[in-house]
């Protein structure tokens, strides 16, 4: 089968959860199936990481969407110096930010892009073209009649929305802009021939919004190797980029609200490592109680959160968040919320702890360093529902049906 990927996100580097439900599953599609895997050039998506990619998979065919191309369009270009202008000037202002969550940045879908990739599908043979990430939904209007159309949804934008701007006082234009950006997103899903969710959850908010085609339920999966839990070597641990708006969202909640209320018991400051690229500098601080360290992107996450406690202090989003399958394969203890947990079969006080306010992630967090054997059984059970869940080889198997 004949199938083209276009998708935001190039699945290389390995230093994202989306690239990682990303090459995962390709890794094992392109065994069975002819893959053209298209994206747009950019600072995520750099061609010398695509080439890298090229080595690891000769039989895939990659089609970049050249950043110069894109300058062409005088909107997107037009939009680029408009935000640049707004990040410098207007960066703390509610409007903005509000305007940022609610609006999709940095893709230009105009005319040219859109042959661009009619052409791309024409001369693949396509069956089967797949767009992943919701920037790219609206694509749907320029495939061609005569192939499956399929929408990968790795986050429900209109329930991320949600989440983000409930701290926020709406005008009543922003409410009718956040209506329509969820209104728009359920008719474009309609106009797919299937979906894909990464959990049941997703699924079910979809279907109870009046998404009526086929939608199927793909977890991601990640590549790491099953270890047993170890012990633990005094480190907490957080993974994911600074780019991923609920990361830094979750952190600055965590370092400013959580942290100061942890009683940890040891001779030394608790050292808490932040995994992931793009982080600034001013993160990196020591507080009362703890070292905050900077760590960059690691190649080897085994090297990196071995050993560790993880925190995945989430608080809003949708989707699957891959580093709580990181953390279940690596035998490594975590604590996170209920949507960081959400739609995943990992329960509170069998697989890890869940917490929802400051307070009891502070005291659950306390719990679990000086708890040896509360982390071994978390760790054993996580392990557990990993390998019966969300290996690579038996969620290649779920995603394949989605072409049949």
């Amino acid at each position: 089968m004949n199938i083209v990927i276009i998708s935001v996100l190039l699945p290389y580097p390995l230093d994202s959860g989306g690239a990682q439900a990303q090459f995962n599953i390709i890794d094992k599609l392109r065994a069975k199936h002819n893959i053209t895997f298209v994206f747009p050039e950019n600072s995520l998506n750099k061609i010398n990481a695509m080439q890298e990619l090229q080595k690891l998979w000769p039989n895939v065919t990659f089609k970049p969407y050249r950043f110069l191309a894109q300058l062409t369009d005088f909107f997107f270009f037009f939009d680029k110096i408009v935000r640049a202008f707004n990040l410098k000037f207007r960066a703390n202002n509610d409007r903005f930010k509000i305007e940022r969550i609610l609006k999709p940045y940095g893709f230009s879908l105009r005319s040219r892009f859109r042959t661009f990739l009619y052409k791309i599908i024409s001369d693949a043979k396509a069956d089967v073209v797949q767009i992943e990430f919701y920037p790219f939904l609206e694509l749907v209007d320029s495939l061609p009649e005569n192939v499956l159309k399929v929408f990968v949804h790795h986050e429900i934008r209109y329930v991320r929305n949600e989440r983000m701007l409930l701290t926020f006082d709406l005008t009543e234009s922003e409410k009718q802009m956040k209506d329509d950006v969820k209104n728009r997103e359920l008719l474009y899903l309609n106009k797919y021939d299937r979906v894909v969710t990464l959990t049941q959850i997703d699924k079910n908010e979809l279907e109870s919004q009046g998404v009526n085609v086929p939608i199927y339920v793909s977890p991601a999966a990640v590549n790491s190797k099953c270890k047993q839990y170890l012990g633990w070597n005094g480190v907490i641990s957080f993974l994911g980029a600074y780019v991923h708006t609920p990361n830094k969202e979750g952190m600055d909640w965590f370092i400013n609200d959580v942290l100061p209320m942890v009683d940890f018991v040891q001779s030394d400051k608790l050292t808490l490592d932040i995994i992931g690229k793009g982080w600034p500098i001013d993160y990196e601080k020591n507080t009362e109680n703890c070292n905050i360290k900077l760590c960059g992107f690691k190649e080897s996450l085994s090297d990196a959160i071995g050993g560790t406690i993880m925190i995945i202090p989430i608080l809003s989003g949708s989707g699957m968040r891959m580093k709580i399958l990181e953390a279940a394969a690596l035998g490594v203890p975590f604590i996170t919320t209920s949507i960081g947990v959400e739609g995943l079969e990992f329960r509170h006080g069998e697989s890890c702890l869940v917490a929802d306010t400051a307070e009891s992630f502070a005291e659950l967090l306390s719990q679990l360093t000086k708890d040896e054997k509360l982390r071994l059984k978390l760790t054993k059970e996580a392990t557990r529902i990993f390998e019966k869940y969300y290996s690579v080889e038996s969620l290649s198997k779920v995603r394949d049906k989605v072409y049949m």
